[in-house]
């Protein structure tokens, strides 16, 4: 139990309690008695016509009736308060939850959950400053604000209306929930107070509130660790069905008319079928339409979402470089409704080949590109000597042999022994290896079957994780991708002549699928379609300026322009963003990069009964309850004060 006005209690106590003992000291404390005469009681008559103060005070229960209705009285306006289980020396962190399911809008009146949360914190932390300003002490709260990454909205602070105003400045994102990050992120700032009255000292942490609705991600993840303890308030309802988009995408038909396969995936978090209209926009104009609603299953037990795939004919969308896909009827969670696609730009491909490689050159010349500059290792070495930047002139380098002296610029793909690159080791002796997994749903592999892929001499790797592995063989990775630098290369770390692939189907299709991703990767550093909370990273002139990004909400803004790459982010909430700039000869450029989030335990809004953090499961309590104990002494007060009535009543009728 504690106190929110201790000072008050002890002032009301003092100033009457004091005056009330004087008055029973004071007080002439005569026995009625009958007699006769006065005059055998001479002692008697002498105490009539004398007071004599501060007299032995004697017991009454009258003055014992008073003293505790004073002290009930007192401890009324003390504002006695019993907690649940509390922090440090009065320590509480209130962490409130923005990730993109906080979007729902399932609370009364159509509140979002996180309207919700930002009330409750409110509400809590006004309960745990209470006292007003007789108040001796108060807690100290900080207010952490996370979803996929934290962020210290208010540090620890007795000013409640600091907390309030932190609260309320807690914005709504489209990231997903992640808590780990959350939880350490209160550790270093508990870790950091070195106050020697505080108990964090001995080892106590403070008192942890979470306001989420429990849909978080890394919950296995987020371990508690000695004493701390979490209370989860929960927001949301538990029955809050949602349907959306699972995926969206665009292919082009191979045409010269321009004409788009366009696809996507409606995904069922309920317990019923639900019926959906999709709809794809390319600017203001409608190029497609599902001309009776879909009806997506329901989600099944372990097996998760209910999904329907949709795929539309080819349509024509003309100039335009953004579609727009959109799911009728709303919900309650509207993020997942609608999604954004970039198309591409459609034009042939400026390639460069380095070394000697006649079935690889044959195969180049076969696609057709706009141009094909061919050099050897010589010519190709001293280019890359003189301008680093000299790859940023071709969509994609095909570089057959002995490495070149640097890349850290322009797409590659590499064939022969791969350089010493970061994360990227050498070991052993080339030796003979064969396909033994391959990523089939990865752009580069898609129809590439890899079973009778046989390479007599393959230089040995080992790879770190900012390597993907996307063939693995017998003894070493056999193709892999990542990002070197601004730049991004494909290993393949042997000669095609150096193995069958160049007889195989295979060959072709990684061939022609390698060199259209790292051509979109010269347009847009990663997919075309990003997720809440990563980098946006574009290649532009070296030399570009008024480089600034227009987000989805908000105004535009500038961007950090790095040897070529522009980056701005984290991208927090979904949309089309648009990057403009200007070259060195005044021309305005333009790119697009879609922000959407297709995250499954994002969008599987229903509220959990329970909550899971590192296998310890956490009930919803509301937060740590306080009970208010001051109406019950006022209670007993009252009764207390009929009682000394009564009693005084009775002894005035003898």
């Amino acid at each position: 139990m504690s106190l929110l006005s201790p000072l008050a209690g002890l002032l009301l106590l003092a100033s009457v309690a004091v005056p009330l003992l004087s008055l029973y000291f004071l007080r002439l404390h005569r026995e009625r008695r009958t007699v006769s005469s006065t005059l055998a009681w001479e002692r008697r008559t002498e105490d009539l016509r004398a007071n004599v103060p501060f007299q032995r005070l004697r017991a009454s229960l009258l003055l014992f009736l008073q003293l505790l209705l004073l002290a009930l009285l007192a401890l009324a306006v003390a504002q006695p308060v019993i907690r649940g289980l509390g922090g440090a020396a009065g320590r509480t962190i209130l962490m409130i939850d923005c990730s993109a399911s906080m979007a729902t809008r399932d609370g009364e009146g159509g509140a979002s959950r996180l309207e919700q949360a930002r009330r409750m914190a409110a509400a809590r932390a006004q309960a745990l400053q209470g006292g007003g300003l007789l108040a001796l002490s108060a807690p100290e709260i900080m207010v952490i604000a996370f979803a996929q990454s934290p962020q210290v909205v208010v540090p620890f602070t007795t000013s409640l209306a600091r907390v309030e105003q932190g609260i309320d400045s807690v914005m709504q994102t489209d990231e997903r929930t992640l808590l780990a990050p959350a939880l350490e992120l209160a550790r270093a700032h508990q870790s950091g107070r070195r106050d020697e009255d505080q108990a964090q000292a001995s080892g106590t942490p403070a008192s942890i509130e979470l306001f989420s609705d429990g849909a978080i991600g890394d919950a296995a993840e987020a371990t508690l660790r000695g004493r701390e303890n979490v209370d989860w308030t929960r927001v949301g309802r538990q029955d809050t069905a949602n349907a959306g988009l699972g995926a969206a995408g665009c292919e082009r038909t191979g045409g010269d008319g321009g004409g788009l396969d366009t696809f996507a995936s409606l995904r069922n978090f309920g317990g019923a079928p639900a019926p959906l209209r999709l709809e794809v926009r390319a600017g203001s104009r409608v190029v497609a339409v599902t001309p009776q609603p879909i009806a997506v299953p329901p989600a099944s037990t372990g097996e998760g979402a209910g999904q329907r795939r949709v795929v539309f004919p080819p349509v024509d969308v003309g100039t335009e470089r953004l579609l727009r896909w959109s799911v009728t009827p709303g919900d309650a969670f509207p993020t997942d409704d609608y999604a954004h696609v970039v198309v591409r730009e459609s034009r042939p491909l400026r390639l460069a080949m380095v070394g000697d490689d006649a079935s690889l050159r044959s195969l180049l010349e076969a696609l057709a590109p706009a141009s094909l500059a061919t050099l050897d290792l010589a010519a190709g070495a001293a280019a890359v000597k003189k301008d680093p930047a000299w790859a940023e002139a071709f969509d994609a380098v095909i570089w057959v042999g002995e490495p070149p002296p640097a890349f850290e610029r322009g797409r590659w793909l590499l064939f022969g022994a791969p350089p010493p690159l970061p994360g990227l080791h050498r070991f052993g002796e080339p030796g003979r290896d064969f396909a033994r997994a391959w990523r089939s749903e990865h752009p580069v592999l898609r129809q590439c079957n890899l079973n009778e892929l046989v390479v007599q001499k393959v230089h040995r790797v080992a790879a770190e994780s900012s390597w993907t592995t996307l063939v693995e063989g017998g003894r070493s990775p056999i193709v892999l991708a990542g990002r070197v630098g601004s730049g991004f290369a494909i290993v393949c770390p042997f000669e095609p002549g150096d193995s069958n692939w160049p007889f195989q189907r295979s060959f072709v299709n990684f061939t022609a699928q390698a060199l259209e991703l790292l051509a979109g990767l010269g347009e847009v550093a990663g997919e075309s379609s990003i997720e809440p909370g990563e980098m946006i990273r574009i290649r532009v002139p070296d030399r570009a300026t008024e480089l600034a990004i227009q987000p989805p909400a908000g105004a535009a803004e500038p961007m950090v322009l790095r040897e070529g790459e522009a980056a701005w982010g984290p991208a927090r909430r979904t949309g089309a963003c648009r990057i403009s700039w200007k070259d060195e000869r005044g021309r305005t450029g333009e790119r697009w990069v879609a922000v959407n989030l297709f995250d499954e335990a994002e969008c599987r809004v229903a509220s959990p009964e329970r909550l899971a953090l590192g296998g310890q499961r956490v009930a919803p309590g509301g937060g740590p309850q306080s009970l208010e104990i001051w109406p019950f002494a006022l209670a007993v007060a009252v009764a207390l004060l009929l009682a000394e009535w009564w009693v005084y009543h009775r002894r005035a009728a003898r």
